[in-house]
């Protein structure tokens, strides 16, 4: 079993979460990347950024705006980028079966506090359950709240690093 090839949705009152490649905007996208909030990253080319989505398994997360959709959004009503404003967005860098790295997860800070970053994170956690191979769900994070939510709904730890005569450590080399 692996990472589902058709795009999946998910829809709460006037939001959804996708896996649809399709409606991400790439412009919104790097415009938060640009933002003081996104202190990990940076806004990169668009192509470039786009390279980065078509290799990664990305969620995106939108309000409905278009009028002619309720505020109850139903999967089955055609949704296309124009009835919808990006909001929010996190991929996996992944091999689809045995591996997934978590990164770039964000809600816009107006829309922070609806609990919909929680709700980001129990999508991704519900596709990668099903997943019977996967050996390594990884993520960096800097932020005490971000590592709370994480050890709570994905069952994350801290991995310690130390002593290789002790187990694996985790390494890694910043560019910086």
């Amino acid at each position: 079993m692996s990472l589902p090839t058709e795009p999946r949705f998910w829809c709460r009152n006037r939001f959804i979460i996708s896996t649809d490649t399709q409606l991400l905007s790439i412009s919104s996208i790097n415009h938060a990347f640009g933002q003081d909030f996104m202190y990990w990253t940076g806004p990169v080319p668009d192509h470039v950024l786009q390279n980065i989505v078509n290799n990664s398994f990305c969620f995106g997360l939108y309000e409905v705006v278009h009028s002619t959709i309720n505020s109850h959004v139903d999967t089955s009503q055609v949704v296309r980028p124009e009835y919808l404003n990006q909001i929010g967005f996190a991929r996996l860098i992944t091999d689809n079966v045995t591996f997934a790295y978590l990164t770039d997860v964000y809600v816009l800070p107006t829309y922070q506090g609806l609990g919909l970053g929680g709700w980001l994170i129990d999508c991704i956690h519900e596709l990668l359950s099903a997943l019977p191979y996967l050996r390594w769900f990884m993520l960096r994070t800097s932020k005490e709240k971000s590592k709370e939510s994480y050890e709570k709904r994905l069952g994350m730890s801290v991995l310690q690093s130390g002593n290789i005569r002790e187990g694996p450590v985790m390494m890694g080399r910043s560019r910086a």
